[in-house]
């Protein structure tokens, strides 16, 4: 018969604790599964079965249940789940601010929308593309990918291995990033608008009668609307370009090998 002592019984908990802190602060950082669309508590039953899986294959340093280091301990697997949900994060940001460049850029800043899944107002071509960020993100397998990207992370961040001041810095220089990527997206459509409004200003010089904020604006506008349309077929090319370059950096910059 299969006996367990109290001492067991607080080893396998907190064996299992620990894990399920850096999975379930990863889960309410991720995108789509970390939005108000997914309700916490399901969050919260995914990342304790999903903490029940990993919990055997992964080693956990000894402490006291009720101890200082054990504090430090759980602290920091939240900063881990939180910093590597963050990574993600990034990638789809990158989308949200072009959608609202590219709209600035058309005249188009003051149309916006609710965003039900952060909960805030958005620029209505950011939320699109957010949109058709995460529809490429499931339709690529990226939420297998990035569990994968979870569970490597014991591997390369063993629980009480400690979070160098090096991997923070890491995480600056991909605002660096991100907003290189959203200028890439854009700047056909700025350089486009820059010159049809050089265009409009020649001929409101040569011709002060016309009303050219009244012509100006709509035609802008229609070539804007037409310039997303003709995006819209490189679209998941794109995304994939800056998906492979996100596994690039994690592979190159952490060490976190994944099949992305």
């Amino acid at each position: 018969m299969l006996e367990l002592y109290p001492e067991q019984l607080i080893e396998l908990t907190l064996s299992f604790l620990l894990p399920f802190f850096r999975i379930g602060a990863f889960l309410m950082a991720l995108p789509l599964i970390g939005s108000n669309l997914v309700s916490v508590p399901l969050r919260l039953a995914f990342a304790f079965v999903f903490a029940i899986i990993i919990t055997p294959v992964i080693n956990t340093p000894q402490y006291e249940a009720i101890s200082l280091g054990m504090a430090i301990l759980i602290f920091e697997q939240i900063v881990v789940g939180v910093v590597l949900g963050f990574v993600v994060t990034v990638l789809f940001q990158i989308f949200s601010l072009a959608g609202q460049l590219a709209a600035m850029a058309a005249g188009l800043g003051f149309a916006m929308s609710n965003d039900p899944a952060n909960g805030i107002s958005v620029a209505t071509l950011g939320q699109y593309y957010l949109s058709m960020a995460g529809l490429a993100f499931i339709g690529i397998n990226g939420h297998h990918v990035m569990f994968e990207f979870l569970v490597e992370s014991f591997v390369y961040w063993p629980v009480g291995g400690g979070f160098s001041s090096d991997k923070y810095y890491d995480l600056a220089k991909l605002g660096g990033w991100l907003f290189e990527k959203a200028l890439l997206m854009v700047f056909p459509l700025t350089i486009a608008a820059l010159i049809m409004n050089l265009s409009f200003g020649v001929v409101a010089k040569a011709s002060p009668q016309l009303n050219i904020f009244a012509l100006g604006f709509p035609v802008i506008m229609l070539f804007s609307m037409f310039f997303y349309w003709v995006m819209l077929q490189d679209f998941l090319d794109i995304y994939r370009l800056f998906f492979d370059e996100m596994i690039e950096w994690l592979k190159d910059t952490w060490g976190i090998r994944t099949d992305g």
